[in-house]
């Protein structure tokens, strides 16, 4: 996406899916498996920002070795090897994953590349124990169609490592979790032919079903994450980071179009108004800690307490600019807050536009403006810490205050619950990008391509379509279509199984006993077909599935046969049917006496009950009625 956004079109936007795997690790033998016990290890880490093997060092990772934060890793032995935790050389790319990957690449139409070459991309958020992340091009270009017959071009397809678990954040550290650093994401990205909120969540839905069809994909919250870029004429690039609501990604981008719009107007009043940047960067820091012994707001009280310094700073031009809106609930004193935050762990600014308030009082915030000589058009901010972070932040300040003549800054911004974003780092440049040298290439082969070629997965509509042609329900067809089981259904609807039974079996059976059991995800497909077959041969009874489901997610290793013993639901021989059968028949001659064959609706219920669910209602029914036949002579 370029630095200067088209002219042409209100909003440009390009998108970035980012898809977590249902496979094993990318570069581990470990599952994928998130755990939520306490770890049975930790240790610590310090991370610092250095040059990468290019001789250079990114501008984000240097600001985030500023924070010098201290970093805790949690781990459990059973998804957490010596790879996670930087202390020997990942293994081989997961086969998985990489065939995967080539099947969104095709159904795409892109161009693979010749070999796959994995790269080190730098991060130093503690998200990632050795300091970088691993990623490899899989293809370039490409296209989407959407449902209007317009066609949005794709920039790349990646296949790369997740990165730890957040779990804490504290002042001083941070802690993470190292189960999911490891698990294989796709990342899907456009080129900037997105030009409105509604198109970028159209954009959305269809990039997620093309990952979806696969069938090999991770399902639930946190388990995709969308990236988007936005830029408005006369505005910057603006990357939005982790949206996980696609419903409101249009709202996302109409917001992020807000705020750029209201900083774009506040640039072009403030050059009217004469304010230059030199006239920010002039302005000191003024300490005002002593002004406030006396103070009755807890919040200086607080800082008091700590022995933390005041310190504010005068803001040429900027009375009334500080408190405008850039996006709903969010104001130019927002912006610069969140820099404060980000950049010095501070809990961020006051400014004149909000004062009085917090319990500060007017003749305070008067004294405030006195002392940083601040004029009748001029506001202040104002910050609480550690001397040395205070006066950082009184730098942040500035250099963030005298960005409003600029405009749009290029960074990179924080989804917040809603639609509204905030700082969150500067956008990365290409330094942090060098090969990686501890993995072999793939080299991607002809024969590779084909045979994936060869069972390509079909797109939501024509699933649905073929699922309906099978006499299955259009509800039913419309569940199945996206489910991660759609492949093996289809499968079984192939070798000629019960599509309504087949369904039922794999969407809301699987999601009852999933609540109770989350093991029986673990069961294969083997065992899933060995049950159809049960079924279909009348060894077993539909009703039965949740209660042999239950119990083989516990047993995996056991037969359907060794389960159904267990359960007691072996099949009872007919001569034994047509013996309980008569049993009944005799209990209740009287019925028959009354109402002859009538009879067999309400001795149908006690068969039933007498043979507890060990034959199939349709034995128990014949037998029933070649009793009756036999005693009414008829």
């Amino acid at each position: 996406m370029s630095n200067s956004p088209e002219k042409s079109f209100p909003v440009t936007c390009g998108l970035e899916v980012h898809q977590q795997l249902d496979t094993g690790k990318l570069f581990s033998r470990c599952p994928t498996t998130l755990r939520e016990e306490k770890p049975d290890f930790t240790f610590m880490r310090k991370i610092h920002a250095v040059a990468s093997e290019l001789g250079q060092i990114d501008v984000a990772a240097l600001e985030a070795t500023h924070k010098n934060l201290t970093y805790i890793y949690q781990g459990h032995h059973e998804n957490t090897s010596l790879v996670e935790t930087d202390e020997e050389p990942p293994s081989t790319m997961d086969e998985e994953a990489l065939h995967v990957a080539l099947e969104v690449a095709l159904l795409c139409h892109a161009t693979i590349v010749d070999s796959a070459i994995v790269m080190r991309k730098t991060v130093v958020d503690g998200s990632n124990t050795s300091g970088f992340q691993r990623t490899t091009h899989i293809s370039f270009g490409g296209m989407l169609e959407l449902p209007d017959e317009k066609f949005i071009r794709l920039q790349a397809l990646a296949l790369e490592e997740d990165s730890a678990r957040p779990v804490e954040r504290k002042e001083s550290e941070a802690v993470y979790r190292l189960d999911r650093l490891g698990f294989p994401l796709i990342e899907l990205s456009t080129m900037p032919d997105i030009h409105s909120p509604e198109q970028a969540k159209q954009v959305a839905y269809k990039m997620g079903e093309v990952l979806r069809i696969t069938g090999k994909v991770k399902r639930g919250l946190g388990t995709i994450r969308q990236d988007i870029n936005i830029s408005v004429p006369h505005g910057a690039r603006v990357e939005l980071k982790g949206i996980q609501e696609v419903d409101l990604i249009d709202e996302y981008v109409k917001r992020e179009m807000l705020r750029q719009n209201a900083l774009i107007e506040l640039k072009n009043e403030l050059a009217k108004s004469g304010l230059t940047k030199e006239m920010v960067h002039s302005q000191s820091a003024v300490d005002i800690t002593d002004e406030w012994q006396k103070s009755q707001s807890k919040m200086i009280q607080t800082a008091m307490q700590k022995g933390h310094k005041i310190l504010a700073v005068r803001l040429p031009h900027m009375h009334g600019k500080m408190g405008q809106e850039v996006q709903p609930g969010r104001r130019v004193g927002s912006e610069i807050s969140s820099h404060v935050k980000v950049k010095t762990g501070l809990m961020g600014l006051l400014h004149g536009d909000e004062l009085p308030n917090y319990g500060i009082v007017e003749e305070e915030v008067k004294k405030i403006r006195e002392m940083v000589h601040a004029q009748s058009n001029d506001s202040f901010a104002l910050v609480m810490g550690e001397e040395k972070k205070a006066h950082y932040a009184i730098d942040v300040i500035k250099h963030r205050a005298a960005y409003l003549l600029e405009g749009i800054p290029e960074e990179t911004r924080n989804p917040v619950e809603g639609g509204n974003s905030e700082y969150s780092r500067p956008l990365p440049g290409a330094a942090r990008m060098y090969p990686e040298t501890d993995v072999r290439e793939i080299p991607i082969t002809n024969e590779m391509i084909e045979s994936l070629k060869q069972n390509l997965p079909a797109f939501a509509n024509e699933r649905k379509k073929r699922y309906m042609e099978k006499k299955l329900s259009e509800k039913l067809a419309d569940e199945m279509k996206l489910d991660n089981k759609a492949r093996f259904f289809e499968r079984m609807l192939e070798k000629g199984y019960d599509a309504t039974t087949a369904a039922t079996l794999l969407l809301s059976t699987f999601t009852m006993v999933r609540k109770e059991n989350p093991q029986v995800d673990q069961l294969k497909e083997e065992q899933l077909e060995n049950l159809l077959a049960a079924e279909k041969n009348k060894l077993v009874l539909r009703e039965h599935f949740p209660t042999i489901l239950k119990t083989w997610a516990t047993h995996p290793h056991d037969s359907l046969s060794q389960i159904m013993t267990h359960l007691k639901l072996e099949k009872t021989d007919n001569d034994e049917v047509e013996k309980i059968v008569k049993q009944v028949v005799n209990k209740n001659e009287h019925l028959v006496l009354a109402k002859g064959m009538g009879a067999q609706s309400a001795l149908m219920g006690l068969c039933m009950q007498a043979l507890r669910g060990k034959a199939q209602g349709y034995f128990i029914a014949q037998a029933l009625e070649k009793e009756l036949k036999r005693r009414t002579g008829k």
